[in-house]
């Protein structure tokens, strides 16, 4: 009985290589046997990984299903609100939200702007459902589409323009500042109070002047090399 030299573990005599670390068997005392049939399969039984369009069709296979059930659910049995809604919105947007995943082809800032109007579409099924004060015209439809707006603007600097780390870290507190104060005034306007900058002030206040530390970083070469050099970036 040989042992495998690497690794210690128990050989048979038809083996001519270790078959758990791969270890070349030489044993001149007992040669390999290569008339007896071996103990282990001749044929791997690796299995193809799945391909990417078969789990999209499981995914959106699941999410139709789901979203059937429940409504079937809701208009047969529970029939004392429209709960389904919910689920079914939410299987609608998760669909969107997996297309980028499985569909390699498509652009990102379709997805961007498919994930946005997803989100608008679900806050419009909880408007219908619970309509308020019209908060879904005047306040959520207007800050979806002003986000929306600005993370495909942020996504057109990274990819088309190139900006470096000290940019992109600029442009996302302008905007982060943009959004903030836009958030304030459709509240005010929401609320039908005067239009005021309060508290998102402070936060404006913030972004910009860590913007224009960045501005300065960026535009004078040594502070610029020094800051990568530092953060290695």
């Amino acid at each position: 009985m040989s042992y495998c030299v690497n690794c210690g573990v128990e050989l048979h005599a038809t083996c001519s290589a270790c078959p758990l670390c791969g270890t070349k068997v030489l044993n001149p005392r007992q040669p390999v046997d290569r008339e007896s049939p071996t103990p282990f399969p001749g044929m791997r039984g690796d299995v193809a990984p799945a391909r990417k369009g078969d789990l999209m069709i499981l995914i959106s296979i699941v999410l139709a299903v789901t979203a059937g059930v429940c409504g079937l659910l809701n208009l047969l049995i529970f029939r004392g609100t429209s709960w389904s809604l919910y689920v079914i919105g939410g299987c609608a947007l998760l669909w969107v939200f997996c297309l980028p995943v499985f569909l390699n082809r498509l652009s990102p800032y379709v997805s961007l702007f498919l994930d946005g109007a997803g989100i608008a579409m679900y806050f419009g099924i909880i408007a219908w459902l619970h309509p308020g004060r019209g908060w879904y015209p005047r306040l959520a439809f207007p800050l979806t589409v002003l986000a929306t707006g600005l993370i495909l603007l942020f996504a057109v600097c990274v990819r088309q323009i190139h900006a470096s780390i000290l940019s992109r870290a600029a442009l996302l507190l302008g905007e982060t500042a943009v959004f903030t104060v836009a958030v304030e005034l459709l509240i005010d306007r929401f609320r039908g109070v005067s239009l005021s900058v309060t508290w998102s002030a402070i936060v404006l206040t913030c972004c910009v002047i860590i913007d224009a530390a960045l501005i300065t970083i960026i535009r004078r070469t040594r502070l610029r090399e020094e800051v990568r050099r530092r953060m290695h970036i």
